[in-house]
């Protein structure tokens, strides 16, 4: 039976931020120029809910160290210049549990100046204050320690702990560290984010409804909110 939820968690790109399609354009135009094209398994594996050197390693082993630099440079140039819009329906969604004064945070492969940057471009940067980022993890997704760091930061236990992701290393990371997971995603993926964990998929938060102390879904699923 699933616990009451005292916290919600999210992962910052494909899920506050719809960076997704500039992020697979960025990578696929290295891919080209080191001779090889990305295909949609290696984009799942190595692209999303990866920390920049963590995609570099995964897709260019074979390369030069300073070609990595160069690459690894680029990327946090892409990031800065980077003005994406918000998911659908997110804006709203942090606004209702803000409202509630619900617990909330955001677990994310990025680093904490890049991760404010994006959240003030969407205007819900004055919503959250527990975060972890790249920075704050010896070990990125899917390995569990962002999202334990983050129970310990909120000092509320996984089991109460809903997170909202896009990217399979995400749910993996979720799921090992115990929380309940809403994977964020499409025709495409659904399958795939279900079979790593995900306890449900929807395509934005316009298919969920925050009504009373229930986080009710499109697909039936109700959630339990208890505010700590």
């Amino acid at each position: 039976m699933a616990k009451n939820i005292k916290a919600i968690i999210f992962d910052l790109d494909g899920v506050i931020i719809d960076s997704n399609p500039a992020i697979i354009e960025f990578w696929s135009d290295w891919a080209t120029k080191e001779g090889f094209s990305l295909n949609d398994e290696m984009i799942r594996e190595w692209v999303f809910g990866r920390r920049v050197t963590a995609t570099i390693e995964g897709l260019f082993a074979h390369i030069t160290a300073e070609r990595k630099k160069e690459i690894e440079d680029a990327g946090y140039l892409f990031d800065q210049a980077m003005k994406p819009e918000g998911i659908l329906g997110i804006q709203s969604f942090i606004q209702s549990l803000t409202q509630i004064q619900f617990t909330i945070g955001v677990a994310t492969s990025s680093h904490h100046a890049r991760m404010l940057q994006m959240l003030e471009r969407v205007g819900v940067s004055d919503s959250f204050v527990h975060f972890v980022t790249a920075h704050d993890v010896s070990k990125g997704k899917p390995d569990p320690e962002p999202y334990l760091k983050m129970a310990e930061k909120l000092a509320i236990l996984p089991a109460h702990c809903l997170v909202f992701e896009d990217a399979n290393s995400g749910i993996q990371s979720a799921v090992a560290a115990g929380m309940q997971t809403i994977g964020i995603g499409n025709e495409l993926t659904k399958e795939e984010l279900l079979s790593h964990g995900a306890k449900e998929v929807i395509s934005d938060f316009t298919e969920i409804l925050l009504q009373s102390k229930q986080l009710l879904t499109i697909n039936g699923n109700k959630y339990q909110l208890d505010a700590v």
